[in-house]
């Protein structure tokens, strides 16, 4: 690669936009699925169809035309992008604003040897700054040394001399993990997906119907009206372990062949079984690790461990980079002081006071008791659903239990329950802010909510631990006064 050569991409791209504007597609199919078939007619037969043939013919029109315009260039340490269909773009991404490159292999990717890459930047906005979706493993592979070695590199102007100096840098070998087929069955069986699965699952159901002859939405109907709890209760329970089942293969689709290693100061994470993707992050540039223990992983000691970082996240993941997918709770320091130096997980925790415990029970109490009681006066028959509410108390109490914080040198701990629990690892240089936030009852218990806010991504993101003792949200202001520099 040198300067000014003007560079395209491989004529696949065209193809692989066309698929990925499907994904747009998905809901307005969805929507015509539903809401525009009767009985009498099926989305084939609708208006609905013919719409969605055009806009798809308009998608393969565009993708054409966007591999047509599509130029990419290299010019004094710049990475000059030129794009647009019927609006023109030039972007000029200095090596100094990169934040994470992230290459993907996705399955038509693979049928070409091809890979997509992902720049991110330094305020790029929700989308990575520049997709090259079709490009050479070796060409990808390039790309990405160069740019992550842009503090040596910023003011060279020749590509290809840079390229061979970093392929020195990738024979030093460092630490690798990876997820076993043992611990990915295990994550599989554990994720926390299953709850969007069986709402897709659900809602999709009695739309079955539309491909056969027979009106078994109907039919099912009137059947479980005039049925035993005991056969609805089974029957349930076979929907829950059909959208267990499919969260457990969108899971090892996600992270199969997960591994992670690092090389100097750079992380680079690979996962996936159709769909390829290995994400380049440098050390310094993470800003908090976030531990989470979901209520199915918890009781047998494991955990997920993310980090958040100026550049790389994923929406799935909350703008997060997931680090171990599956990680037993006792190993996670011993695996954090190998990638991740000056992150440990502090169990000396200052944690919310006595008084402080009624606000966690009628946090979550209060607004289903209310419900609860207008549905009990029209249908009394709820009566026996009323134990609920145990439950709604004990996760009050555990939400008291981990409501915490711990402050050691350099590093605050925040930990916190929604229904999974959370540890939060933030060192104090990266904290872009601290506040405490009481409401007029905090203030008269003297009680208070501590946020810190970090870097993240593209925009950043605030952690919160509620009704902690105002002193100790003193004690954490006073700690983070001091000189950020470590």
């Amino acid at each position: 690669m040198m300067n000014n050569e003007s560079y395209r991409l491989h004529w696949s791209a065209v193809i692989i936009s066309f698929f990925s504007s499907l994904k747009h597609l998905i809901v307005p199919i969805l929507f015509g699925f539903i809401f525009g078939t009767t009985r009498d007619t099926t989305l084939f037969g609708s208006m609905y169809f013919y719409i969605i043939l055009f806009l798809m013919g308009f998608s393969l029109l565009h993708s054409t035309l966007y591999w047509l315009t599509f130029r990419y260039e290299w010019f004094e340490g710049e990475l000059r992008v030129k794009e647009g269909v019927f609006v023109k773009k030039k972007r000029y991404i200095r090596l100094e604003r990169v934040q994470s490159v992230d290459l993907t292999s996705g399955i038509i990717q693979r049928l070409f040897a091809l890979v997509s890459v992902k720049i991110e930047t330094a305020g790029g906005g929700n989308e990575p700054e520049v997709h090259l979706i079709a490009v050479s493993k070796e060409e990808g592979r390039n790309i990405r040394n160069y740019l992550l070695q842009k503090e040596n590199t910023a003011n060279t102007t020749d590509m290809s001399l840079q390229l061979g100096e970093t392929e020195e840098i990738e024979v030093e070998k460092a630490n690798r993990w990876f997820l076993t087929k043992k611990e990915l069955l295990i994550a599989s069986m554990t994720s926390s997906g299953i709850g969007i699965v069986l709402s897709a699952v659900i809602a999709l159901f009695p739309q079955i119907e539309q491909f056969f002859s027979i009106t078994i939405f109907d039919e099912f109907i009137e059947y479980f009206t005039g049925t035993s709890f005991v056969i609805v209760f089974l029957y349930s329970l076979f929907i829950v372990a059909i959208a267990w089942l499919i969260s457990i293969v969108l899971t090892v689709i996600k992270y199969g062949n997960f591994s992670v290693e690092k090389v100097g100061n750079e992380l680079t994470i690979t996962r996936g079984v159709l769909e390829k993707r290995q994400l380049t992050l440098q050390t310094d540039r993470v800003t908090a690790v976030r531990v989470v223990r979901n209520i199915f992983r918890q009781p047998f000691g494991y955990s997920a461990v993310y980090v958040e970082s100026k550049g790389g996240g994923t929406n799935e993941e909350q703008r997060s980079t997931v680090l171990f997918p599956l990680i037993r709770h006792r190993d996670i320091n011993k695996e954090l002081d190998n990638f991740l130096t000056g992150y440990t997980i502090n169990d000396v925790l200052v944690r919310a006071p006595k008084r402080a415990f009624l606000r966690f029970q009628l946090r979550v109490l209060l607004l289903p008791l209310l419900v609860f009681g207008v549905i009990m006066y029209l249908f009394p028959a709820v009566i026996y659903f009323a134990g609920v509410f145990v439950l709604l108390s004990i996760l009050g109490y555990l939400q008291y239990r981990d409501a915490a914080i711990a402050l050691n040198n350099n590093l605050v701990t925040l930990t916190y329950r929604t229904l999974s629990k959370n540890i939060i690892l933030i060192r104090k240089n990266k904290v872009q802010s601290g506040e405490l936030v009481s409401s007029p009852i905090q203030r008269y218990r003297s009680l208070t909510t501590i946020q810190l806010s970090v870097l993240s991504s593209l925009f950043g993101k605030t952690f919160s631990v509620v009704d902690l003792d105002y002193k100790t949200g003193l004690s954490l202001l006073a700690w983070l006064s001091h000189s950020k520099k470590e």
